[in-house]
């Protein structure tokens, strides 16, 4: 508890009015058609936003812009995710939240919080189910109320459903997310529907375009001089202030901007504890020279983990919160040969740079959701140099490095 005190406070005042507003008893969107409207409420999943071996939790388009599969891609797509194990997929599921807002006979206006709550998307064929897709509730269907309007937020993983904070609601959408606990790529998305405008087709699927609500690191070890050797484990460390946070709340939608992500960090980890620890048998790296093996190591490998499982299922990336990157952050590593002995690598505060039109190099110190972080360490005979390799979620690499 002790953990999450720190914004729990932050967010009272900005949400104590949302905790007052209606505390009705939630009705649900009736089973059957009857006094509501006879059209159920069906859905259009669209390609997640930009933002190897499949990733259990990434998740991305099946194809581009131009409608070409992506080469290499190491996301699962979130049909894949969607569908039910049964049929070959991951078995996990989208919630929805909803608010309905109605004018009453006074003129007054009436908001009922999470009418959808516990509502399930999946991805499966369904017998008079949706007629656009097969996206479709995983219970009973659930149909439109007439004269009011919805608001509706949607996110992946449902099963985070127990992190939303009881203060949220549609306008203003909570979520927690500790990333020591949890290393599921989180989609966010948005839409709403009049059903008194007469122009809204209350038939057509309602759309949910997602974006990623995180950002990823992935760290990669090689040697630039003679030498082959295994990394053993590695580790991130606040260096000498608590900066690094793995554990925070999403507050996604303002009153200005209904698709603002704004992330409010909570558990800062004391310096030198170990964060995202991880140990392997040995993940081999040597020079170029070895032309049997060049490729560096892989920090996070699956294959030979003998601790810290949970920040292996993503094909090496780590997924953190986006945040300010303060440059005191630190990537610890051993290897085989230097037994006991600790590589510490400051990670720089850039966190990526780009040119303007008029050739200016503008540098950004932030960690942004939806994109990709690649840190490539290189071991020369006299020190260390560091490699940074930024990309969105779906590109896998970047047009450009940073060399520290």
């Amino acid at each position: 508890m002790s953990r999450i005190l720190k914004y729990t406070i932050a967010l009272m005042a900005p949400f104590c009015l949302l905790a007052a507003c209606s505390r009705h008893e939630i009705p649900q969107s009736p089973a059957k058609p009857g006094s509501a409207s006879e059209s159920p409420i069906v859905w259009d999943v669209a390609e997640v936003n930009a933002p190897g071996t499949e990733s259990r939790s990434l998740v991305g388009p099946a194809v581009d812009e131009n409608g070409d599969p992506y080469p290499n891609a190491d996301w699962i797509t979130l049909e894949e995710a969607c569908t039910p194990t049964n049929a070959g997929g991951e078995g996990k599921a989208i919630g929805i939240w909803a608010d309905y807002s109605y004018t009453d006979t006074d003129g007054m206006e009436t908001t009922i919080k999470n009418v959808f709550e516990g509502t399930q998307l999946i991805y499966a064929h369904k017998e008079n189910g949706n007629p656009h897709s097969d996206w479709n509730y995983a219970g009973s269907d659930l149909y439109w109320f007439i004269g009011g309007r919805y608001k509706f937020r949607a996110y992946f993983p449902q099963e985070l459903e127990s992190q939303v904070v009881a203060s949220t609601n549609a306008s203003t959408f909570v979520i927690e997310y500790p990333t020591h606990e949890f290393q599921e790529d989180l989609l966010v998305a948005y839409n709403r529907v009049n059903t008194n405008d007469p122009q809204v087709n209350l038939n057509a699927p309602v759309t949910l375009k997602f974006k990623h609500g995180l950002a990823a690191l992935r760290f990669f070890i090689k040697a630039n001089y003679t030498n082959t050797d295994y990394v053993t484990s590695c580790y991130l460390q606040n260096a000498d202030s608590r900066d690094f946070a793995t554990s925070g709340m999403l507050a996604y939608g303002s009153t200005n901007n209904e698709e603002q992500m704004t992330w409010i960090t909570g558990y800062n980890p004391p310096v030198t504890e170990k964060i995202y620890y991880w140990s392997n048998t040995g993940v081999r790296f040597s020079t170029e020279q070895d032309a049997g093996n060049a490729s560096p190591a892989m920090a996070y490998t699956a294959a030979g983990t003998t601790s810290g499982d949970l920040f292996t299922q993503n094909n090496g990336w780590i997924l953190i919160l986006p945040q300010k990157s303060s440059g005191k952050l630190q990537f610890c590593f051993t290897t085989r040969s230097g037994n006991n002995a600790v590589y510490a690598v400051t990670i720089p505060q850039v966190t990526e740079q780009s040119q303007t039109a008029d050739g200016q190099m503008v540098q950004s110190t932030e960690y942004q959701p939806g994109k990709r972080y690649t840190y490539t360490i290189s071991i020369t005979e006299s020190n260390v140099e560091l490699t940074l390799t930024v990309a969105d979620w779906n590109e896998r690499e970047s047009s450009y490095d940073i060399v520290f």
